[in-house]
């Protein structure tokens, strides 16, 4: 049993596995066509992945934005210092979720 590379993700594979374990790409009994088709495939699938989590982060972001900015909560208060931790983690997963973005189309060239 050998340890080949898979085409979508890179990560090591058995010879004998008929999908990749970890991104599951398709790795046997396709032609050079099929195989392209596939891998776009498994990329669109992570970026609806990534841009749903975007939006997620964007939200919760924009919630705690707001609740802060109607609530006017006192700054040293629980809920003022939750709404600052949510903003912050919020904006930090949609920034990071970015730049993955950017890599995935990126790698597609």
């Amino acid at each position: 049993m050998a340890l080949i590379e898979c085409p979508s993700c890179s990560k090591r594979v058995s010879d004998k596995a008929t999908n990749c374990p970890h991104c599951d790409f398709k790795l046997t009994g396709l032609s050079g066509d099929e195989l392209e088709r596939e891998w776009h495939r498994v990329m669109a699938s992570k970026r609806e992945r990534l841009v749903g989590q975007s939006m997620l982060a964007l939200l919760i972001a924009i919630a705690a934005f707001t609740y802060y900015f109607i609530q006017q909560p006192l700054p040293e208060t629980w809920p003022a210092k939750v709404s600052y931790g949510l903003m912050i983690v919020g904006l930090i997963w949609f920034v990071i979720n970015r730049v993955r973005l950017v890599f995935i189309k990126r790698k597609r060239s």
